[in-house]
């Protein structure tokens, strides 16, 4: 059920906070922990660096030490936390530490990660009478027990602490799934409660939202049987095993450490013990890992009594693997009308897989950039594609929670940031994408409590994660006004049935939206996304009227890219012949359509503007490489422009060259001579509107030879230039 082992995943259950901007990452020598500190240089900061608390329903900054004394004059505390945190781990043992001292010995520690089944061989090794190996033999630790855990058991048992296993047996929760609720009567008193009290609506609703993409797995819904579910089933029997050891040690304070869901909003595990327990004194916890503590703040709604902000530095294993957090940037190019002064709308980009922010920015500066500020975002991972071109991914399937955690703060610091300064219309905002960048910009609208925007989600691709992610509640959002937020979902038909289910429920809490079916004409393909837009903006509509002539782009591969450069020669071509130009995969049906060249020719090139200058900051070659098929007379005119060599009249430092394929001047004699001139920064080029997957292995094969003695760079062809 609802067992957190994701970063940041009960944080996404559970919308509570936002986060400030970042703050810059302060560095030290390596290797010396600093003036005066007797520390080892691996150390981790103390915690009164390494937390922020906060009171949960003020918000008022605590000490830590001021912390430890509030809850040391309470019955009972839990700890929430995600189970693969190193510093929440650590905040669990400095609490355990220092409640033990401020309670002189009196308190019992409750783990979740026990189950009450192995009680006794607890009980064994705390007291000396067995070894650590047949501890651990005997009670099913969690896989992170040494590097999470075992520092508070230890702890007990150096100083004769008490320590309970709070969690119901596996055995039994599989017996009562596979027989019924039967085998509970026979069950051992020790292991079971002694009654079993139901959790509340909003507890159940809060389950549902976090599992929604998965409902259909999770079994019935029914409020009587969910009183035996697994969720359930532990909720009541952590909250009567903390009960059980308030009563068998008088004078203790008890100290439950669970996944956050268990005590988030006083639900959970904390009721099923209030429950129990009605007179005694509770104070709960929720440690939130963070990249900076000291920027972080609680929200309107509680979440607990005490929030503990803690930097979120590294992981114990998860899924076979460990991490550590570095930080990292999410890179956006900006567009500004020359001579900007009045607010403006803007609009921020997402382009679809495979593309670049350059890409995006290229597209829509065309056709929006004399109205509007565009931030054209690069997507979170960077990539070399098939074609050996550059592009990226939004996210990967395994870290969609958290890559989208990202991608919502980042969309969220762009918007800040440009509204800090520079001239934009707080009121026009519209987060836009397109294909599985469509889905990142509905995701984040969704998400964001803090943008007024209005989303546009053209084609959206990979979208069905998109469930895994909780709705924003509204009973958690607090008393203040929200930002109001609109999506608009553009979809093919054969979407649309999910898309509406989706948008059913984003209806459900507030969020306004709208879903409509991409257009089938080709030759309305274009201008569709623009009309969305430009309402979305708040700009005047671009009269859509039939073109007298139906011209059109025929793409014959299965490249992205080639149809993306297709739709950039569209608009260009068109604007020329005032007309529009389609785009298409097959030849269109309409009467009198004619088709249109992608061919490259030299004499578009000869002035060097359209022509890719090779990146790096000491300049460097680019490599022009033509196909088989080019003539003779086409060759003498690729060489000539060689010879004027319009990229060096650019740039002093940068160079064009021209290789054939085969014959004297083919693409490693030319690199050759490259490398005896110390030209070693290299671009190269097929002279092709758009070379496919294939064509560029080829040619990078034919360097494999000589590719460490270089840098190069590749660029599919030459579409999308001009």
């Amino acid at each position: 059920m609802l067992e957190v082992t994701r970063r940041y995943a009960w944080i996404l259950w559970i919308p509570l906070w936002s986060l400030a901007c970042r703050t810059p990452t302060s560095f030290s020598q390596p290797g010396r922990p600093g003036a005066g500190s007797s520390r080892s240089p691996w150390s981790a900061p103390d915690l009164e660096r390494a937390t922020t608390v906060r009171n949960g329903r003020t918000g008022e900054l605590l000490t830590f030490t001021a912390f430890l004394d509030e809850l040391a004059q309470a019955d009972a505390v839990f700890l929430g936390e995600t189970h693969i945190d190193e510093t929440t781990h650590r905040v669990e043992l400095g609490v355990y530490e220092g409640l033990w001292t401020r309670r002189r010995g009196q308190v019992v520690l409750g783990l979740e990660m026990f189950e009450r089944d192995v009680q006794g061989a607890l009980d064994a090794y705390l007291t000396g009478e067995s070894s650590e190996e047949t501890f651990l033999a005997q009670t099913r630790p969690w896989r992170n027990y040494p590097t999470a855990y075992r520092p508070m058991i230890e702890h007990a048992r150096r100083e004769g602490g008490v320590v309970i296993a709070s969690n119901f047996p596996r055995s039994l929760r599989v017996r009562v799934s596979r027989e019924g609720t039967g085998v509970l009567e026979d069950a051992d008193e020790e292991l079971v409660p002694d009654l079993f009290l139901a959790n509340t609506v909003e507890y159940w609703k809060r389950v549902d939202n976090a599992v929604r993409g998965h409902l259909a797995m999770m079994g019935s819904n029914n409020d009587d049987k969910r009183l035996y579910s697994t969720q359930s089933l532990w909720d009541n029997s952590m909250g009567d095993a903390c009960s059980n050891a308030l009563d068998d040690h008088p004078g203790h304070l008890v100290l439950h450490v669970n996944g956050g869901f268990h005590s988030a909003y006083w639900d959970g595990t904390v009721r099923q013990f209030q429950m129990r327990k009605p007179r005694a004194s509770v104070r709960t916890v929720a440690i939130v890992p963070t990249p900076h503590p000291g920027v972080a703040d609680v929200s309107e709604v509680p979440v607990a009594d005490y929030v503990v902000f803690a930097e979120d530095r590294a992981s114990d294993v998860n899924e076979g693997k460990f991490a550590v957090t570095v930080s990292r940037s999410l890179e956006y190019r900006l567009h500004l009308p020359e001579n900007a002064q009045k607010p403006l709308p803007l609009l921020i980009w997402l382009s679809d897989d495979g593309m670049t922010a350059e890409d995006g920015m290229d597209l829509w500066k065309k056709r929006l950039g004399e109205e509007v500020a565009i931030a054209a975002v690069e997507p979170l991972y960077p990539q070399i594609q098939a074609d050996l071109g550059t592009g990226g991914r939004w996210f990967q399937a395994n870290t969609f929670a958290s890559d989208m955690g990202a991608l919502r703060d980042g969309v969220e610091r762009i918007w800040g940031f440009l509204m800090r300064h520079y001239p934009i219309d707080s009121r026009r905002i519209c987060l836009a994408g397109e294909g599985t960048g469509a889905t990142v910009a509905a995701l984040a609208a969704l998400m964001t409590d803090r943008m007024s925007v209005h989303a546009v989600a053209l084609s959206p691709r990979h979208f069905a994660k998109v469930k895994d992610i909780p709705l924003p509640l509204a009973e958690y959002r607090g008393a203040g006004e929200n930002p109001p937020k609109f999506l608009s979902v553009i979809a093919p038909r054969e979407d649309h049935d999910w898309w509406k289910s989706e948008l059913d429920q984003y209806s459900a809490i507030g969020f306004g939206n709208a879903l409509s079916q991409t257009t089938m004409d080709p030759w309305q393909a274009e201008y569709q996304p623009e009309r969305a837009l430009r309402d979305a903006l708040g700009l005047d509509g671009r009269p859509y009227s039939e073109p007298d002539r139906r011209l059109y782009f025929l793409i014959v591969g299965d490249s992205s890219r080639e149809r993306y450069w297709a739709r950039l020669e569209a608009l260009n071509r068109g604007a020329m012949e005032e007309t529009v130009i389609a785009v298409v995969d097959t030849k269109p049906d309409a009467s009198g359509a004619l088709p249109l060249s992608l061919d490259i020719r030299p004499e578009n090139f000869a002035k060097g503007e359209a022509l890719p200058m090779c990146p790096g900051p000491f300049g460097g070659t680019t490599v022009l490489v033509l196909p088989a098929q080019v003539d003779e007379s086409e060759t003498a005119e690729w060489l000539a422009i060689e010879s004027d060599d319009p990229i060096k009249k650019r740039s002093r430092f940068h160079r064009l060259r021209v290789a054939t394929t085969g014959g004297e001047r083919d693409l490693k004699q030319v690199v050759a001579q490259l490398k005896s001139e110390g030209r070693k920064n290299l671009l190269i080029v097929p002279a092709t509107f758009c070379a496919d997957a294939m064509t560029m292995r080829a040619l990078s094969r034919s360097l494999d030879d000589v590719a460490n003695e270089f840098t190069i760079h590749w660029r599919p062809g030459l579409g999308g230039r001009n």
